[in-house]
């Protein structure tokens, strides 16, 4: 039996446990990350080297921690050969599993660099026994981008869609058998959505419209693992709002998939939903599928143990900077023998040479005084000191309570929060994050979490303007 987990990370180094642990936890063959949001500069050994792993990474050229995916790969299941990006932009030929046929022939060279400098795929070939024979399995691990209907992104996630399905059809036409996996970012159907805005015009996103005709029920050649298990199934979420705490009330989207070949459907035994696992605003996906996997003896060009930095083959600072050890003798006996080249005067200045004067020398007064005079200088302002710091200590303790009431009736502090209209409970300070003309203002709502609009318990819809008279 062969498992294999997706997860948006949403940052590969946020979480608290090691990355070995939280692999190991998965209980997986492979593991696909998303979100990794990192580029190679910031890659360390720990998260690059995980014992009884191999990783195959693809990172964002266009800005620091954002996007980026990653592979893992257990020892048993070392693939064959790795590709970074849909179409093959980035690997140099011998880092290619090939077949670009179509997807070459849609796009232009700098569309399709521009659809793998983002980071969001990385391609893994495997091989398993086939009854007799041996068979080629191509896992696809995607972050695709995100993009509302009317957003100016949309146009961006829909070629990317495209690359992707015309990278399958290559792949499917050369024998391949192809499992696409990741955050997807559209959820498919109503059940697979906590409360639509527009329930009428719902399948007519092009999202939607895109994944349809990807998946068999639209004349796709691709199968929902989890809906093809469990067709009916509610409230079977992988993403929430966590800024609004909708994962208590488990109000969220299913926007994350594994999605396989429709001849490899015959071979898919489970499917889950790893609600419990936090950590992110995702929950990982478990598929398994009785597959009897065969390692490749030798790892693939992209893998990060093959990386300069990583392999012993790039010097690091350390080695430039680090201290030297004497060749000859120690470095008691050198300080010990005179050098014999040195000067007679010299040595002899250096065994006559006096004291060194201590700093508090050059402060030391240049006049005598009598012991007896300095004490009783330091008796008589001792007393005069001790009398005017009664004084002023009495004012002072005056002069600042007299002052705190002056500050506390000019300063009278925030006003308290306003109460909620649903729950009569004090409410809390938020901030518009979408782009727009209301972006970075702050507002008043509800404390409680994010529910269906029908459960009395969940957050109510006020809203105040924090700007507005109360």
């Amino acid at each position: 039996m062969f498992n294999i987990v997706t997860w948006n990370i949403n940052g590969i180094r946020s979480g608290q446990q090691k990355l070995k642990d939280v692999l190991d936890s998965m209980e997986a063959d492979i593991v696909c990350l998303q979100e990794t949001k990192i580029t190679r500069d910031m890659l360390d050994e720990a998260t690059a080297l995980v014992e009884g792993y191999s990783s195959y990474y693809s990172f964002s050229r266009k800005k620091s921690g954002y996007s980026g995916v990653a592979t893992y790969c257990k020892n048993s299941c070392t693939p064959f050969q790795a590709e970074e990006g849909l179409a093959g932009t980035l690997s140099s030929h011998e880092a290619k599993i090939d077949f670009y046929d179509s997807v070459h022939g849609s796009f232009t060279d700098e569309g399709l660099k521009a659809l793998d400098s983002e980071g969001r795929c990385v391609m893994t070939l495997h091989r398993f026994k086939e009854e007799e024979t041996v068979a080629s399995l191509i896992v696809i691990n995607v972050y695709c981008p995100h993009a509302g209907d009317n957003d100016e992104r949309l146009a961006y996630k829909l070629e990317f869609y495209r690359a992707l399905s015309l990278r399958c059809d290559d792949l499917l036409s050369q024998g391949y058998h192809v499992i696409v996996l990741g955050d997807i970012n559209v959820s498919h159907r109503l059940i697979d959505h906590c409360e639509p805005d527009d329930v009428t015009s719902f399948s007519k996103s092009p999202s939607r419209i895109w994944l349809d005709g990807f998946l068999v029920e639209g004349g796709g050649k691709f199968i929902d693992s989890f809906r093809y298990l469990y067709p009916t199934k509610e409230k079977a979420f992988t993403c929430w709002n966590t800024k609004m705490n909708a994962r208590v009330n488990n109000y969220g989207t299913r926007i994350d998939y594994i999605m396989l070949s429709s001849k490899l459907s015959q071979s898919l035994r489970e499917c889950i939903i790893m609600s419990e696992v936090y950590g992110s605003d995702h929950c990982p996906v478990k598929a398994s599928i009785a597959l009897n996997f065969i390692s490749s003896t030798q790892l693939p060009a992209l893998c990060t143990k093959n990386f300069k930095e990583f392999s012993g083959k790039q010097l690091k600072m350390s080695e430039f900077i680090c201290k030297r050890s004497l060749a000859v003798g120690s470095a008691d006996e050198l300080q010990s023998k005179p050098d014999v080249s040195e000067p007679k005067k010299m040595r002899l200045s250096q065994k006559t040479t006096k004291q060194q004067s201590s700093l508090l020398n050059f402060f030391a007064s240049t006049s005598v005084t009598s012991r007896e005079n300095v004490s009783s200088l330091q008796f008589v302002s001792s007393t005069t000191e001790s009398t005017n710091s009664f004084d002023c200590n009495k004012s002072l303790s005056t002069a600042t309570s007299s002052s705190v009431g002056l500050w506390k009736n000019l300063l009278k502090g925030p006003a308290p929060p306003p109460v909620c209209s649903g729950h009569k409970e004090a409410c809390v300070l938020r901030t518009v994050k979408k782009k727009g003309p209301n972006m970075n203002r702050q507002f008043w709502a509800c404390p409680r979490a994010a529910g269906h609009s029908s459960d009395l318990n969940a957050q109510c819809n006020f809203f105040l303007w924090s700007s507005a008279k109360r």
